[in-house]
């Protein structure tokens, strides 16, 4: 009898798994065919399609947790604690959580309304609005001490009209984006007077994550 339960849980669990497993490959098949065309874009239907499916980034993983862990640090390190943060792109709130611990007041802005709705049940305590970096209402409350943008600029059509936005709604501005838009996104955000960056590496993922003071602009 054992035997059999054994045998019987043991179905039971590989059955999980292949369930799992054709999840995840249905995950990442919707995923790329979504994100087609996205790249500088501003498609925000899309990207507010994405969201059909539960943390789509899997913002859950060991390597996005480390890039939250590892941006933070830096905030602290180069800004100190900052007064209002204003982060661009916060998607569900996954970094929101992490974000929240290096300011007083954060301020989370989405293209997707479906992110937007997950975001404030994550982060009950913080705002989160529905909009882009050029919405009324975000201008409405700027200047923000610090100016977030992790994982964002690559779904803008205009690169350096948005980094031209966050300065003028920001004292201070770090980015970051991973290493496959380095060489289109470098030579954009490296130039920018007083740019300083780091490069963050985990488990093969590599991100460069860049920052500028506005009394260097």
């Amino acid at each position: 009898m054992n035997l059999l339960l054994t045998l019987s849980d043991a179905t039971k669990l590989l059955g999980t798994v292949v369930i799992r497993m054709r999840m995840e490959m249905l995950k990442k098949i919707w995923m790329r065919c979504t994100l087609r065309g996205v790249r500088y874009s501003n498609d925000y239907k899309k990207l507010d399609r994405i969201y059909m499916l539960d943390d789509p980034w899997r913002m859950v993983s060991p390597t996005e947790q480390y890039r939250f862990s590892e941006t933070s640090r830096l905030i602290l390190e180069k800004f100190g604690r900052v007064g209002s943060l204003l982060e661009i792109g916060c998607g569900e709130g996954h970094q929101s959580l992490q974000l929240r611990q290096v300011c007083d007041r954060l301020i989370g802005l989405d293209v997707s309304a479906r992110a937007v709705k997950r975001a404030r049940r994550r982060r009950p305590g913080s705002e989160f609005l529905v909009g882009d970096i050029f919405s009324p209402e975000v201008h409405a409350q700027a200047p923000f001490d610090l100016v977030v943008a992790c994982e964002v600029l690559y779904y803008m059509n205009n690169v350096p009209a948005a980094l031209r936005q966050m300065r003028a709604l920001g004292r201070n501005s770090l980015v970051t984006y991973f290493a496959g838009e380095m060489e289109t996104l470098d030579p954009q955000v490296l130039s920018l007077p007083g740019a300083a960056s780091e490069i963050l590496e985990f488990n093969g993922t590599r991100w460069r994550v860049a920052w500028w003071r506005g009394d260097q602009v």
